[in-house]
């Protein structure tokens, strides 16, 4: 819980810059600036509700309670605690670690990732398996035999025949090497960069990865598509209900989406994908390759305008038809930017970031060793690798300076570099003691560079600082109302039996209704379904009965609906409905069972009545927060800052 509520905390972009120095408010003696809180509004305002009002004085409110919550866990010494900063140390950490990294790099590195993400490669390749560590000779005879392959395709073999006969990827007996279609991330970045840079229909010159050698021919290049959302009806190939067949019933769906019926509704009484029916048959968006069903994602991005409806299709779950409701295209560089840094500075791609920001923080620093340094340091090893242990003596070269670092020198000396020598030691089994020595010195400097580049990371860097002042008071927030609201709505029975009491008919449970529900563009029919069932004849029945006289589709369906789920302006009782008109569509309900709206008892809506209760609690503790504090607002630069927002 206590990271999801951090995470929310994120969302709301609780961000601090420093450039411009009006002050918008003081609470408590702290000075805000409207610099920190544009910042936050602006990050605000698209999470805010189309019907919540998302002007800056409106804001201003929730920004105030923030930070009167945030101050009183401060005042209460939160921050004290040592699960607080045990927390904190570690998130730090964890942290820095997406801020080492050198940012021309990186930034051509996402600039790579952005281009293979837009641009999609098909291609297929041939793996000759050989693990990181084999030895030399396992090592060339891998290298042989994929060598070998790529002659024989270069020659005039054919590529799947060959990856058939001797690629080691399992499923290369059965494609042929073929990996159909992928974008950047979707391989590992070796990989991902041979076949980028790979020529269409050329085969690349061998490669190694984790997994051994490879050969790659991409064989087309594609743009991406985007995403799309869609909505569907579905009626699966099995069905409890042997009169159904799924074919005939979708092709019914489909006339009457044709006669001008709603997509909505059909999908309402007769799709049997149960997540999405409720939801008009609504689906969350997509990409491609993202779904299990090729054929599903193939129709869904052939509709080119928005409210298009396919013809029926089958896949492997049903019979489907699809209402396109929005194209995403690929986002611009600029909007994909962000998403793009934090998958590229955790991946392969990672190693390179490192290596240069190693070079960068030398340049920064200019660090610059002693003189005596190696020789001394090769004085302590024998000329030859031994297993014989070595022993530091006090000697005064020891404390010798071997080289500082920053504004305020820290030092760093030769017994500190000859204790890290002496860690790799055991470990190293060298020929060389002067390259062993010279090695480990740069090793040194490259770990030294880097935790002192950490430990100075708000110096360096604001967007860090910022960053970790949200997460501080994140974790501040999370323990304040977890001890003065959360727990205590939880445990406090009796107050919670109290507003339970108080506010009971918030929480009467729904009156719902179970029928079956026809439906047909024809009038004459829904009027002589419902004179046949009135009849005490089954709806199964009667609608076959009316399917042999008649063209037009009549759909049946079993549902249990709620009021709001029913056309407006009409309810139900149990029996046979009148005949009811919605849109171009006459519907009869058949209900057989009315479970009325009644109250509940506490033990039932435990939890939504504790969530209730809980940001009652939470509103009391800020009002009082509010009434004990000295809170000021500066008016013109509120003014200024709601004129700036009006458009």
């Amino acid at each position: 819980m206590k990271h999801l509520f951090l995470l929310l905390i994120f969302l709301c972009g609780f961000s601090f810059a420093h450039a411009q120095k009006d002050i918008l408010l003081t609470i408590n003696n702290e000075v805000i600036n409207s610099e920190e809180f544009t910042r936050v509004y602006e990050k605000n305002s698209e999470l805010i509700k189309e019907d919540e009002s998302n002007a800056p004085e409106d804001y201003l409110k929730l920004f105030i309670d923030y930070k009167l919550k945030v101050q009183e866990a401060y005042r209460l010494g939160l921050d004290n605690k040592k699960s607080y900063q045990d927390e904190l140390s570690a998130y730090r950490a964890q942290l820095a670690k997406n801020y080492l990294n050198d940012v021309k790099v990186t930034e051509e590195l996402v600039k790579e990732a952005y281009d293979r993400t837009v641009n999609e490669l098909n291609a297929r390749h041939i793996l000759v398996r050989v693990s990181p560590d084999a030895s030399p000779s396992d090592t060339l005879v891998a290298y042989r035999n994929i060598t070998q392959a790529r002659a024989r395709i270069i020659n005039g073999e054919n590529f799947e025949k060959v990856a058939r006969a001797l690629s080691e990827d399992p499923s290369a007996k059965k494609n042929g090497g073929d990996l159909g279609w992928f974008k950047a991330f979707k391989m590992v970045y070796p990989f991902e960069n041979a076949a980028y840079n790979t020529a269409i229909n050329e085969v690349s010159k061998p490669f190694r990865t984790s997994f051994g050698y490879h050969i790659v021919q991409p064989i087309a290049v594609r743009k991406s598509a985007g995403k799309v959302q869609v909505a569907h009806i579905m009626v699966a190939l099995t069905q409890n209900d042997s009169t159904i067949i799924p074919e005939q019933r979708i092709n019914e769906v489909s006339k009457l989406l044709k006669e001008g019926a709603s997509f909505e509704t059909l999908a309402l009484n007769y799709s049997d994908d149960r997540v999405s029916y409720r939801k008009g048959g609504k689906l969350e968006e997509f990409e491609q390759g993202q779904l299990s069903s090729a054929a599903f994602e193939k129709t869904a991005f052939s509709l080119e305008n928005i409210g298009s409806v396919s013809q029926p299709f089958k896949t492997e779950f049903g019979w489907h038809i699809i209402k396109l409701l929005s194209k995403t295209p690929m986002p611009t560089y600029l909007d994909a930017r962000v998403a793009l840094t934090n998958k590229v500075t955790r991946d392969a791609r990672a190693q390179v970031i490192s290596d240069k920001l190693d070079n960068k923080l030398r340049n920064r620093y200019n660090v610059v060793l002693d003189e005596g340094l190696q020789s001394y340091l090769e004085s302590l090893f024998p000329e030859k690798y031994s297993e014989t242990k070595i022993v530091l003596n006090n000697e005064p070269a020891l404390s010798n300076v071997a080289f500082t670092l920053g504004k305020k020198k820290a030092t760093y000396t030769y017994k500190m570099v000859a204790d890290y020598l002496l860690s790799k030691y055991p470990r190293n089994n060298f020929r060389s003691r002067s390259q062993f020595v010279e090695e480990g010195i740069q090793s040194f400097v490259s770990v030294v560079l880097k935790n002192y580049h950490l430990e100075h990371l708000e110096e360096e860097d604001q967007d860090f600082a910022d960053i970790l002042k949200e997460y501080k008071e994140g974790l501040l927030l999370f323990d304040l109302l977890e001890t003065n609201i959360w727990k205590k709505a939880q445990q406090d029975s009796i107050g919670l039996q109290e507003f339970f009491l108080r506010n009971k008919e918030d929480y009467r449970s729904v009156k719902t209704y179970e029928a079956t529900v026809c439906t047909t563009k024809s009038k004459s029919l829904a009027k002589n379904y419902r004179k046949i069932i009135s009849k005490g004849i089954s709806p199964d029945e009667a609608v076959l009965s009316l399917k042999s006289k008649s063209d037009t589709p009549v759909l049946l369906s079993s549902r249990v609906l709620t009021q709001e789920e029913l056309p407006e302006g009409h309810h139900l009782s149990k029996g046979v409905s009148d005949l009811i008109e919605d849109g171009d569509n006459f519907i009869v309900y058949n209900v057989s069972t009315i479970t009325e709206a009644k109250d509940q008892l506490l033990k039932d809506v435990r939890g939504v009545v504790i969530s209730d209760y809980q940001k009652e609690l939470e509103n009391k503790f800020v009002m009082d927060l509010r009434d004990k504090s000295t809170i000021t607002v500066n008016k013109e630069v509120l003014k200024t800052l709601i004129t700036k927002y009006e458009n």
